[in-house]
């Protein structure tokens, strides 16, 4: 018969981590509660509502796009987008270059200013073609295109970020994409007139690879919004945005700015509402991939299509149908059952050491240590270590091994 060791139960293994909810199994209603409990709090909440002001920002630039391009004549798809990278570089780089330190502008630049450039490259192009695309085929076509941004950014999300979706984002994600199918069916039953249908596959083909641009920009970016910082990804955007989109602005877009009426003041107004909705929209968009993540925020602007129909109601006359408004109910009721439950990427932290002092004397080792948390001065003591035994574990930067090696043995660590 086994005897206990002295100073152990039989219900706990001290040297087996404990379960996080106990052991318990839960029953479908159980987990139905789980999951709905999570509605109650507010970053789950904040996500989805500033997801659908985003979704607004969308069809307002949308609507610009379309009336600059459209009905004014205006083709400067690269100058549209001018104001909102100035605005950026303006208010988030200044912000990034007043940093000092590793989370400075010019340590970014250093360490990780070429990936930067290859999103800031991406993103420019990615705008260059969806403006463009304004051009040459319709409003829904551009904003259905759009939605093929959804399973790229599912694929890359899996491969990339090592997302695991569970069942309960999946049946999210199936109920909004019938809220697109709602919108499409009306769509048709509407038999709206073609628009410009010489070149609509030019313009449809266009706003696709902008469309699978802007996927990719978009895990990136909850990349680098949940691992270093949503202020150095804008910050960096800023720069090297309106750097590259300057220069494509001068050598392809020259001749358009010399014969452009710049006291057509409607125009003007159209220009400066894209910029500003589009600055807006980047500013947020940190904010909601960090609570929730690129999928749930590519589920999110597909409500951008039903704003887009209103405004065409509004504006350009499109007929009413019931489906516009059953389609956004179901993609509301999708983007709250993908909210329930949140999707953690799985990230390289950077490496730190720990320094353990062995019988109180001189002697040491060094060893590899989880993540820490950096703070003032030189060491911090991570949370997650402590005193075991009479003896301490101080969790210390690499950059301060050597001093602290350099110390006096009578010192504790």
């Amino acid at each position: 018969m086994a005897t206990n060791r002295p100073g152990c139960s039989r219900e706990r293994d001290p040297f087996k981590r404990p379960n996080r909810d106990g052991g318990k199994k839960y029953g479908l209603l159980e987990k139905t509660d789980k999951y709905l409990s999570e509605l109650e709090k507010w970053p789950v909440w904040r996500a989805i509502i500033l997801g659908q002001v985003m979704s607004f920002l969308i069809c307002s630039m949308a609507l610009c796009s379309y009336y600059i391009n459209s009905v004014y004549q205006v083709a400067m798809p690269t100058g549209q987008s001018f104001i909102h990278y100035g605005m950026l570089c303006l208010v988030y780089t200044t912000w990034l270059a007043c940093r000092t330190g590793e989370r400075g502008l010019l340590s970014v630049i250093r360490n990780r200013g070429w990936r930067y450039v290859l999103i800031a490259v991406a993103d420019v192009e990615a705008n260059t073609l969806v403006t463009t695309a304004y051009q040459f085929t319709t409003l829904t076509s551009i904003q259905l295109l759009d939605c093929i941004s959804l399973p790229v950014v599912l694929a890359l999300s899996c491969i990339v970020l090592r997302v695991r979706y569970k069942m309960v984002h999946i049946i999210g994600i199936g109920v909004c994409l019938m809220g697109v199918g709602c919108l499409v069916w009306a769509d048709i039953e509407d038999g709206r007139p073609i628009i410009g249908g010489k070149t609509r596959l030019l313009g449809d083909m266009l706003c696709l690879v902008g469309a699978l641009l802007f996927a990719m920009i978009a895990v990136a970016q909850e990349f680098v919004a949940k691992t270093f910082d949503g202020i150095e990804y804008l910050g960096m955007l800023g720069l090297f945005g309106s750097i590259l989109n300057g220069l494509q602005l001068a050598f392809l877009e020259k001749s358009v700015i010399y014969e452009m009426k710049w006291d057509t003041f409607p125009v003007l107004w159209l220009f400066c509402g894209f910029g500003v909705a589009q600055f807006v929209f980047h500013s947020i968009a940190p904010v909601v991939l960090r609570d929730s993540g690129a999928t749930a925020l590519q589920l999110s602007l597909l409500t951008s299509d039903f704003y887009c129909v209103l405004g065409g109601i509004l504006l350009l006359h499109y007929k009413v149908h019931v489906l516009y408004f059953v389609s956004f109910s179901l993609t509301m009721v999708g983007v709250l059952i993908y909210a329930i439950k949140r999707t953690p990427i799985t990230t390289q932290q950077p490496a730190s050491y720990r320094i353990m002092s062995r019988n109180h004397t001189t002697s040491f080792d060094v060893e590899l240590a989880p993540a820490m948390t950096l703070s003032s001065g030189c060491a911090s003591v991570s949370p997650s270590h402590g005193t075991l035994s009479g003896s301490t574990d101080t969790v210390l930067s690499a950059s301060c091994i050597s001093q602290n090696l350099r110390s006096s043995g009578n010192n504790s660590y």
